[in-house]
């Protein structure tokens, strides 16, 4: 089994992939998804993806019955942390029930500029208990997500931050940096 080359490379959590003769809007995904000697009208075609969720997408058939065509959603694509994303595809026989992998491939995830990790929610928690030391200087707090951390000592409290640091810094190193420029004038 090999890569159709359907989908794309690489995707950045939170862009829909959309793969139809529909698609005007994106080049290299203007075509329908054709599995010979596959139709639509007697078999059906799911893709798996890997993450944290895992996911199957059910792809629709096009409107000449010839072929199908492949949504995922910014939805699901924003569930999907940076990395690498395993796929497959499978086609249903609807009348034997009988299943054949067609297609199996990965594509790289680049981070969401939209979505905040765990770590820099436990990260935001942390420097708020640094701001609080003085106040109560052997206390404790609650990360997001339920874990509660007791400390005994600022060094204890600076030890987390950097190593929260260095989780963020290595979940945002993949993503692209954008400079936005602007200039204004008086008239």
């Amino acid at each position: 089994m090999e890569n159709l080359g359907y989908l794309p490379e690489t995707v950045t959590g939170g862009e829909t992939i959309w793969v139809s003769a529909d698609n005007t809007t994106q080049d290299e995904y203007g075509e329908d998804i054709a599995v010979s000697p596959y139709l639509p009208a007697t078999h059906t075609l799911v893709y798996d993806f890997d993450g944290a969720t895992p996911v199957s997408v059910t792809a629709a058939p096009n409107t000449g019955g010839t072929g199908w065509t492949l949504e995922i959603s910014a939805a699901i694509t924003l569930t999907w942390a940076a990395g690498v994303i395993n796929f497959r595809g499978k086609i249903t026989d609807k009348t034997t029930g009988r299943i054949f992998a067609v297609d199996v491939g990965t594509i790289s995830v680049k981070a969401s500029p939209l979505s905040v990790s765990q770590y820099a929610a436990a990260l935001a928690a942390v420097e708020a208990a640094i701001l609080e030391y003085a106040q109560n200087p052997y206390g404790s707090f609650t990360i997001p997500g339920g874990m509660n951390v007791t400390f005994r000592s600022l060094d204890d409290l600076i030890g987390l931050r950097t190593f929260y640091q260095s989780e963020v810094r290595k979940q945002t190193s993949a993503r692209t940096r954008r400079i936005i420029r602007s200039e204004f004038r008086c008239l």
